[in-house]
């Protein structure tokens, strides 16, 4: 399943990334335990409690895809709250989460 967050006027934090191994701190929330699987060019991805993560940047935001592993819609939208939360911070409520798929043609 893959989702982006959006912001309305188009904004996208600078994102600091982290140490070797660790670039994708960025993105992973900080109350999560993580491992850094892999990492190319400013995208890449975690495992996180057994699910696999993938982070990119898509035409409008930030996607984040759910590579591996099954988590409830409750526990995705918990997730991505929590990734919005450390991009944007607390107080941004420009923010807007979707679903992501192709258009058919």
């Amino acid at each position: 399943m893959k989702f982006e967050l959006v912001d309305r006027q188009g904004y996208i934090p600078d994102l600091v990334y982290g140490e070797a191994g660790k670039e994708l701190a960025c993105f992973v929330p900080d109350n999560y335990k993580w491992q850094q699987v892999n990492y190319l060019n400013g995208e890449g991805d975690v495992l996180i409690d057994g699910h696999t993560w993938r982070f990119f940047f898509a035409q409008e935001g930030i996607g984040v895809k759910l590579i591996d592993g099954i988590v409830t819609l409750k526990e995705a939208e918990s997730f991505l709250s929590a990734v919005k939360v450390k991009i944007w911070g607390e107080d941004n409520q420009q923010i807007q989460m979707f679903i992501a798929g192709t258009t058919p043609r």
